[in-house]
């Protein structure tokens, strides 16, 4: 998680916080650490976010499978 969370926000690169998506699990269980998306205090919590307004926030980002793809080519492929 110290590796995605350095990567920075996965939208925009600024400095990150762990975002753990809910397609891999049922509802009110987390991701396991190593499904982990970096994203920003904004992209993560703010007004236009992932937990604000999802919609909206995946019509514009993409969805949390696309966004994790990209965290483990950031993470993994670009070291």
């Amino acid at each position: 998680m110290d590796r995605v969370s350095s990567a920075g926000c996965v939208v925009c690169g600024a400095p990150s916080a762990i975002h753990h998506p809910r397609f891999a699990v049922g509802m009110g269980q987390r991701s396991p650490h190593w499904l982990a998306i970096g994203l920003c205090p904004e992209h993560h919590q703010g007004a236009l976010s992932i937990h604000g307004s999802k919609r909206q926030f995946e019509s514009l980002y993409g969805d949390e499978a696309s966004l994790l793809a990209k965290t483990i080519e950031r993470v993994f492929c670009e070291s």
